[in-house]
């Protein structure tokens, strides 16, 4: 069992396409693992483990014949709590929609399991997904697998948490502003937001806004990789999608003609963790013996952005408040305060945010017309306590929370850990529609800083 949980999603993969492991018996070793650590962790708000073995079952019937359900067949994956699953309690981790059942898949969760993947539950999210620290009325705290004192942060950080604890290979998560990345970069894991509009979002609360965009999780690039082959591609049923080329694992592995990224241990005037600049410092060096040249104390000019935060969080809360509908009286303080904070907005504030918007997507074009990525820190603090409030946690959110206003594609790697002895995450941002290139870059660096 724990030779099964420990393979890659691609060695898993692989094993299942060679009739190596069975589907079942890869659902069983997952199965045990997690009613090991979920009691600990609380990484899951609803199992589907009766349909999960049928599932398999199925799959295992088809291998006989020497078919395969796609790419994923046989694995078992994990889909956020803010995701609709035909058949499977979806409740956003609010009161509202406790006994809600939905009776379609939003369109990425299709593909997936088009593909072969096995659902085996929801995993746990902030109500709505506005906070950064992933509990709720439904059913509680999340906690960090390497420290069970310690945040797994938010929002997708049930999804972060169950790959962590090996309870799945693969997980799907959500980023309105870095919702994949920061729980990623405290647990241990990697964490991919796409271009907006590669990942399908369907249906969607906010169709035509780029900001909330679902994104594949996993423990290394090239297992993310696998994951984003299945969900990606256009569909004529969104408004919202741009790249230069898709992403595949086909091309994962080509080497990159070096050129030119900025480094920054202080972007956007961030206060940075001692113990956090000390982890990455090695990265410099690394990038330039990779034949990279790097340019210290360089990162984009996002900072004007920073000002339009209570804007750009309270129009999202209202945009799902509108299209979910939920009972306020049964919301959250964090919801609350969100959708109160856009009802105190103006159209004026709007405007003056969407020509800043404008301006700043000029410099940062002008940015990335010279470099061909900016590399920063993923949380500028310690993981902090599980049980702090809302309004107590003390993360500065800008290195994750302005990438997005632009649609940037970014991801977090891990690379060392800090004074705490949790991991740390390298953030890897590139210009729009470069997903593809991103990724191969980030595989760089894994595979140089881990050897494998």
């Amino acid at each position: 069992m724990n030779e099964i949980i420990s393979l890659s999603a691609v060695e898993l993969a692989q094993k299942l396409r060679g009739a190596e492991l069975s589907a079942t018996e890869v659902l069983a070793a997952f199965r045990a693992q997690t009613e090991k650590r979920n009691g600990e962790v609380n990484a899951f708000v609803t199992f589907d483990w009766d349909r999960a073995e049928l599932r398999a079952a199925e799959l295992d019937v088809l291998a006989v014949t020497g078919t395969y359900a796609g790419p994923l067949h046989g694995v078992p994956i994990a889909i956020k709590d803010c995701f609709e699953t035909k058949g499977l309690r979806t409740t956003w981790g609010s009161k509202s929609f406790e006994d809600f059942v939905p009776d379609y898949d939003v369109l990425h969760v299709e593909r997936l399991r088009e593909a072969g993947a096995v659902i085996v539950g929801k995993t746990n999210t902030p109500e709505f997904t506005f906070s950064g620290q992933t509990t709720n009325a439904v059913v509680g705290v999340t906690r960090n697998p390497h420290d069970l004192r310690k945040t797994v942060a938010g929002s997708s950080g049930g999804a972060a948490a169950a790959l962590a604890a090996k309870m799945v290979p693969l997980a799907d998560g959500s980023d309105l502003g870095g919702s994949t990345r920061t729980p990623a970069a405290w647990c241990g894991i990697v964490g991919f937001r796409p271009t907006s509009g590669l990942v399908p979002y369907h249906p969607n609360p906010a169709s035509f806004d780029g900001l909330s965009v679902p994104g594949p999780m996993a423990r290394s690039v090239q297992d993310l990789t696998l994951m984003l082959s299945v969900m990606q591609g256009n569909t004529t049923l969104q408004p919202l999608g741009y790249w230069n080329e898709l992403p595949s694992l086909e091309t994962l592995e080509t080497p990159l003609d070096p050129g030119r990224i900025a480094m920054s241990f202080a972007p956007f005037g961030a206060n940075v963790e001692a113990s956090i600049i000390s982890a990455l410092s090695p990265i410099t060096q690394l990038c330039r013996e990779l034949g990279w040249d790097v340019d210290e104390d360089t990162a984009p000019k996002l900072d004007p952005l920073m000002a339009f935060g209570d804007v750009i969080r309270g129009q999202c809360a209202l945009q799902v408040r509108a299209a979910l509908n939920p009972d306020m009286e049964l919301a959250n303080d964090s919801f609350k305060s969100a959708c109160a904070s856009g009802e105190a907005q103006t159209l004026n504030d709007l405007a003056l945010y969407q020509a800043q918007r404008s301006r700043v997507w000029n410099d940062v074009m002008d940015f990335f017309s010279t470099y061909d990525f900016a590399l920063w820190p993923t949380t500028t603090g310690l993981a902090f306590d599980a049980d702090l409030k809302d309004h107590e946690l003390p993360e500065d959110w800008r290195t994750v929370t302005l990438t997005p206003t632009l649609e940037l594609p970014s991801i977090t790697i891990p690379f060392g850990t800090s004074s705490d002895g949790l991991p740390v995450g390298l953030h890897i941002t590139g210009p729009k529609g470069s997903d593809a290139k991103l990724l191969r870059f980030a595989r760089m660096i894994e595979r140089a800083n881990s050897g494998t």
